[in-house]
């Protein structure tokens, strides 16, 4: 079997990308590492999954396979092992990415080893490798053929990040595969770095993470899609007005998107669901055109009953999270609300 030279990732010409305070912690975690107490013990797990995360770099291997060490074997019950323990490769430059593989492992491994593709023309290709959405990894390499250069990733077409905060949706919540996570997704049409703050059954308008979420210097974007973690409406009432008043104590002009929760796939047999939904997303519209009128030109709402189209009854898994048309059409949705944001 041919040996190959084993690269950390985590230095150039390597580009690691999705996780914003990696420089100041040298760990693949969305959140910065606090004191014990300082967040919700379950928020300070969810912190160490790593969607959003990608790898990014050119190569002209011929050969090119991957080592992980993960926190924990897939214990989710509706979720793919693969979008939740697995990477998944993407090949081609800044707008011509296109999906090549994904890893694949025993249902119970906590660490593997998998080859992405071998016997391959020796020419130069731009990788991305997208990291779990719904684990923690300890550590990772790559592994490529002897002789087999690494280069940089073109940069991308703008330094300035889009933060999303929000639930299990936004962390990915059933995508097959990391790629088909809405946020990675939109990171590849869009070029841009993308930081994903979805906490499973967590995004609960936590003022702490908006804190975290204030101290990312020159974001292009926020967005806020947490409507549907909140147990009740009173409880976004409660949260909102302060979480947004925390991001503009020093984001004053960041677009902020707010976002409502999509429709229950039962929602058709529920009316109180329905009802509810549409008591959230009133809620949400008037507070954003209330902060419109006091002066904030920059924060703006998308009704989330318009994420998956007519088809929204066929988009989930369980009613409530996308399959992989799900989040393909919430990214559709998104495109055009986001273009004119990003300009």
């Amino acid at each position: 079997m041919e040996q190959l030279i084993w690269h950390a990732p985590d230095e150039p010409p390597f580009q690691i990308a999705g996780f914003a305070w990696l420089t100041k912690e040298r760990k693949y975690r969305r959140l910065p590492t606090v004191a014990p107490g300082a967040i919700r013990e379950i928020l300070d797990e969810l912190a160490n999954h790593t969607s959003g995360g990608q790898i990014r770099f050119r190569t002209n291997a011929t050969k090119l396979a991957i080592q992980v060490k993960l926190f924990a074997p897939n214990t989710a019950e509706h979720i793919p092992a693969t979008a939740v323990n697995g990477f998944d490769c993407y090949l081609g430059a800044p707008g011509a990415q296109r999906y090549f593989g994904t890893t694949r492992f025993s249902h119970d491994a906590d660490q593997y080893e998998y080859v992405f593709f071998e016997g391959l023309e020796a020419a130069q290709r731009c990788v991305t490798l997208n990291f779990p959405l719904f684990q923690g990894v300890h550590e990772v390499r790559i592994g490529v053929n002897p002789g087999a250069g690494i280069s940089a990733y073109p940069a991308y077409a703008s330094d300035r990040k889009v933060v999303l905060y929000g639930t299990s949706i936004t962390q990915g919540g059933c995508a097959s595969r990391p790629g088909m996570s809405y946020t990675n997704i939109l990171s590849r049409r869009f070029d841009r770095e993308f930081i994903n703050l979805g906490f499973s059954g967590n995004g609960q308008g936590d003022p702490e993470i908006a804190r975290f979420m204030s101290e990312i210097d020159d974001p292009g974007c926020i967005v806020l899609d947490y409507d549907a973690n909140n147990p009740n409406i009173d409880n976004l009432i409660r949260t909102m007005p302060e979480f947004i008043r925390i991001l503009r104590s020093r984001h004053t002009s960041v677009p902020i998107l707010v976002v409502s929760r999509i429709p229950y796939g039962y929602e058709h047999t529920q009316t109180a669901s329905c009802l509810d939904r549409i008591a959230r997303r009133d809620y949400q519209k008037e507070w954003v055109e209330e902060l419109r009128r006091q002066g904030d030109r920059f924060v703006h709402f998308y009704d989330g009953a318009q994420l998956l189209g007519e088809l929204w009854n066929e988009c989930t898994v369980d009613g409530v999270h996308p399959t992989d048309l799900g989040f393909m059409r919430i990214a559709d949705a998104l495109t055009p609300v986001l273009a004119p944001i990003l300009l």
